[in-house]
């Protein structure tokens, strides 16, 4: 039975599970617990995908790792959550998707223990349709979850499509530190000597299918050879799989002067490449949200977002604040690049991107969060 007191959010007692937490994860836990009683788990202390290297932040936040480097047993993992859980007694456990035969133990684990569990989801379906037969697998496994946060509009659309009650779904997964990213100074550039402040086009993703750099590139060589001497540039930053065949293409192309590949940033170094930016491009052909979207409208740039990013629908206001193009339409995308650089109203279309993130912060993540908990504890 719960007492009074269990509805204010200071008793609200969450377990927070996610794959491996990085600095996007830790500022959404903070957030979380200035509202109630958070348990951090996660279930690897590194990411294979993401070199975080927030060891030291994790120790302090008391972020509890399932196993260690090289170590992954899952039934090990699961034991060690279900002694965690038995001793936090949470009113709802929030896991990361059901994709990963650990986040669905960890429901069936809550389902056996009698603890409501929360979906956080930012799958959608938007682009390629789906597999019949897997997704009426995923529709036989909404059962195991009692509510959902999930990222945007085209997210909830899609869990109610696979049989989710939508009155039992909230807001707010997909977030960033809006302060952290709006932060930036341009004179964090000193190390690109060869950049001007607003002089070029700005991309950070990692380097692999899906992400579409190539098109990207193909389609900024389409802008440059039309605007020539005005051209801006571009600067890609991140690495991966694909950063030696991107390096190639560049140079075949001959655009190594206008194209530039700045590597890795760490989530410090991020904020002055977008407060120095005229723009921001993402051209993925398959994402889910795009977190990096958020980052810039926080930093207050234009953005040109693909019509196959799952935030796009949520985020981006065609002609206010940025555009929405096709992730296969290069000669679209070389229109837009020269719409942005020659807009007389860039600036009014950086600050209705900081208008519109401004309501997709980190509270909009803790609200969700609550949200999410206090419809799992009326559901079980």
């Amino acid at each position: 039975m719960s007492g009074p007191l269990d509805d204010h959010f200071g008793s609200m007692r969450i377990a927070l599970l996610f794959r491996s937490y990085g600095p996007y994860h830790l500022a959404r836990l903070k957030a979380a617990r200035s509202k109630a009683s958070v348990l951090a788990v996660e279930f690897a202390e590194v990411d294979s995908e993401y070199d975080w290297n927030v060891a030291d932040q994790k120790r302090r936040a008391g972020v509890v790792s399932l196993s260690t480097a090289g170590r992954r047993r899952g039934r090990d993992e699961i034991a060690k959550l279900k002694n965690l859980l038995r001793a936090f007694s949470p009113h709802a456990v929030a896991i990361p998707g059901y994709s990963e035969p650990q986040c669905l133990s960890a429901a069936r684990l809550c389902r056996g223990l009698g603890i409501p569990a929360v979906l956080m989801s930012d799958s959608h379906a938007l682009g390629p349709k789906r597999h019949s037969l897997r997704e009426i697998l995923k529709r036989s496994l909404m059962s195991l979850f009692d509510a959902a946060l999930v990222a945007g509009t085209p997210h909830k659309d899609y869990l109610v499509r696979l049989g989710f009650p939508p009155e039992k779904i909230a807001l707010g997964y997909d977030v960033v530190d809006n302060k952290h990213f709006g932060s930036g100074s341009a004179l964090g550039l000193s190390t690109m000597t060869c950049l001007r402040p607003r002089d070029y086009f700005f991309c950070c993703s990692r380097f692999v299918e899906g992400k579409n750099l190539h098109v990207l590139v193909d389609a900024f060589r389409h802008y440059q050879q039309s605007a020539g001497d005005d051209a801006w540039n571009l600067v890609i930053a991140g690495d991966g799989p694909l950063y030696a065949s991107l390096s190639r293409y560049i140079e075949d192309l001959s655009l190594a002067t206008h194209v530039h590949l700045v590597g890795r940033k760490t989530y410090q170094e991020l904020p002055p490449l977008y407060a120095a930016a005229g723009a921001f491009v993402f051209p993925s052909s398959a994402e889910t949200w795009g977190l990096v979207v958020n980052e810039a409208m926080a930093a207050g740039l234009p953005v040109l977002v693909s019509s196959a990013v799952g935030c796009h629908i949520d985020l981006v206001e065609d002609g206010i604040n940025g555009y929405i193009f096709d992730p296969i339409d290069t000669a679209g995308l070389a229109e837009l690049f020269s719409k942005i650089a020659n807009a007389p109203d860039r600036n009014a279309m950086g600050n209705a991107s900081r208008r519109i993130i401004r309501h997709w912060d980190l509270d909009r993540f803790t609200s969700g969060l609550i949200a999410a908990t206090s419809i799992a504890r009326v559901s079980r």
